[in-house]
Parts: C-alpha cells; structure tokens; sequence
C-alpha cells in the first residue's frame, strides 16, 4: 500500500483527475515528488457536457480567483467574470444586479480544450504528473483520495446548447419550481446551459426541468440547438476528519462544499492545494483543513437553512437586497462566518441531522442532512 510517510522522496499515488486531484498532483510534481493519478474514466470532466458553472469570487474577499490561481502557479482556464446578473423571482419580477469587481468566474466543464478540466491536465502532465486513465484506484490504495461527490445531497439537471450570440446570466428563484434551489440560464459566445437545481424532491427532477424552462421562457424564448443533458449533485457534510477508508480527502471526496447555491470549484482548488502542502511539509492536513474550512461549512449550513426557510417571500427580498447594494460585498457577508450564524449552527444541525445510515463514506461522526425516501430516485440511476 502506498505510504506518504515512508519518505520525502516516495512516489505518490491520487485517486481521481478532478480538479483537486490535479492540483494536488501538479504542485507535488513541481516539487520533485513522483506521482501518479488514477482515473476510472477514459478522460477528465467526463461527467461534464460543455457546461457553464462558476467558481465563487466572494467567500475570501482578501484573494480573488485569479489571485488564487496565480499564487498556485495554476494556468487560467477560458473564463469570464461575472459582474451583472439578471434575477427573476416566483412571479417574473425582474431586478438586476451588479458589482464592482467579479462575484464569480464562468467557466466550462468537461474533456474539451478551454475547459477548466483539461486546463488543469495540462499542468498536470507539464509539471511530469503520470496520468491512468480508465484505472479505478481504491481509496484505501491511494495517498490522496480526489474521487469526486458520493452521494447526492442536491440534485441539477443541465442542458447544453447552441444559441445566439447574446450574453446571459440569468437566475429564476421560485421554490415551488425548484424547490430549495433555483434554475439558471448562461449564454455566451454562442453557447449556453440552462439548468435546474433542487435539494428536495430529488424524484422530480425532470418535472422541475421542464416546469423551470418553460417559465424561464416566457421572458424570452432563447434558441436552443443540438442539446445535451446531464445529471450532477453535490455534496455536503461536517466533519472533523477529511478521509475516505483512513485516506485524507479533497475536494468533493471529502464533502467540501458551499450549501448555499452548491458551488464547490474553490474548495476543490483550495483543498487540494492545502493536501499538497500538507504531503510536502509533514504538516497535519486534517488540522489544517480544519482551519481553513470548517468555519465556513459551518457558515454554509446556515446559509441554506436561512435560503429554505424563506419561501418565495424570502427568496423576493433576498433579490430586493440584492439590486440595491454590491452583489460581490452582499454575498461576502452571507458567507462571512460571523458570530450570529456561527451560533445558529449548531441549532440548525440538530434539526437536520440525519439519525440514520448515510452514504457519505465519511468517518464516523461526521454531520450530514437527514435524507428524503425518494433519494434513490430512478433519475439518480442516470447521472454520468
């Protein structure tokens, strides 16, 4: 079995090319470590379509993504900054809303050139990183597990498309259409991606898709051509101990994740970042994620039950707000672990907390929401 420990020049083994594998692997690479990543599948994003998603720019205001990537010595995907955004509530109301300096990063998923996916490859495989494709690696068998989401804590079906050369961002907030989420509508340079996203009644997920598209619609019928559906999740859980099977885990592997609207690109970097430090100094990973991530999931967690517990009310003062202030300031003080929300955790958790066997393959302990009946849901059956 691989041991970290057995030596500063030992070859090291990672489960899973996501992007906190990579990133873990490239910065290891660079520092003269050998290593090898395993991937199940034939590519990286292979679950991806060519779909927008955003890596959040508000929750460390002190760094900004590209500050960030810049820092790691990362190369920066295609994206685009994210400033403005339409926003329709249940009955169509429309606000927009601005910020001064990008709230987030456009960027695309999936094994096609310009992707975040195989921009990140592609340092990986500069930096003298081994990649195995179609390996299916054993947490157990890995000094780093970077395998992705475990089970569905939220669930989104997207669509890809080509469309018009209009530029997009638009948002639908009803909760009776996609109930504890929202769905969105990205265009750009001729593509786009329409997608629903819901954290209850995860069965229903095709009917929220079409119900959320149809209305999304009636502000304008947006050409779509030649599209492509998918099915993702997220993941999310607390926990003192980042590991899979006695493994430290990064990323999704390890349910980092923000609750809020289910963004988890930064963690993914951010963790698997702290993973490679951790290897090259001898420094205690789980100590060290600790500190740099449990505030925050604390934080999310109560973000998303203040999100739920508003309805459609909520949900159209949360867009007033919004219109009228910097959105990238707004949303840094939701995810600011302050110490009303960081207070509330604990009440919220034992709420929600999940009584039963779960599927997080988490270590014992460890906090996730109690789960619905209808999680085993054919549709999950069809996720990539």
């Amino acid at each position: 079995m691989p041991d970290a420990a057995s030596g500063p020049n030992a070859p090291l083994v990672l489960a899973g090319a996501g992007p906190s594998g990579l990133v873990a692997a490239t910065l290891l690479a660079r520092a003269g470590r050998r290593v090898t990543v395993h991937e199940k599948n034939a590519t990286v994003g292979a679950r991806f379509i060519g779909d927008f998603q955003v890596i959040e720019d508000a929750s460390s205001p002190s760094e900004s993504v590209p500050a960030l990537f810049a820092r790691l010595g990362l190369p920066a995907p295609s994206w685009r900054p994210a400033t403005t955004a339409e926003f329709f509530d249940s009955r169509l109301r429309r606000v927009v809303i601005r910020s001064r300096e990008p709230y987030g990063w456009f960027v695309t998923r999936g094994p096609d050139e310009g992707t975040l996916d195989r921009t990140l490859l592609a340092a990986a495989l500069e930096a003298g990183v081994e990649v195995r494709f179609r390996s299916r690696l054993e947490p157990r068998e890995a000094d780093l597990v970077a395998t992705g989401p475990q089970t569905p804590d939220g669930l989104a079906r997207e669509t890809t498309f080509a469309t018009d050369g209009a530029e997009r961002v638009r948002v639908l907030f009803d909760d009776r259409l996609a109930p504890g989420g929202y769905a969105y509508l990205f265009t750009s340079g001729g593509r786009g991606t329409f997608g629903c996203a819901i954290v209850r009644d995860l069965a229903g997920i095709d009917r929220r898709f079409d119900e959320s598209l149809a209305r999304l619609a009636e502000v304008e019928a947006v050409p779509m051509e030649g599209r492509r559906d998918a099915y993702s999740f997220m993941n999310f859980a607390l926990k003192d101990e980042a590991r899979r099977d006695g493994r430290d885990a990064v990323g999704e592997a390890a349910a980092f994740q923000d609750y809020l609207f289910g963004l988890g690109m930064r963690y993914a970097i951010e963790s698997g970042a702290l993973a490679a430090e951790a290897l090259l100094s001898g420094r205690d990973y789980q100590a060290a994620q600790r500190a740099a991530f449990a505030r925050r999931q604390r934080v999310s967690l109560v973000n998303r039950f203040l999100y739920e517990s508003g309805g459609n009310l909520g949900l159209s003062l949360f867009m007033a707000v919004a219109a009228r202030v910097d959105f990238r300031r707004f949303l840094g003080g939701w995810y600011r672990p302050g110490p009303v929300r960081l207070a509330l955790a604990p009440l919220v958790a034992r709420l929600w907390r999940n009584r039963g066997r779960c599927a997080h393959r988490l270590p014992d302990g460890h906090w996730c929401r109690a789960r619905e009946r209808e999680i085993q849901a054919p549709a999950l059956g069809r996720i990539a």
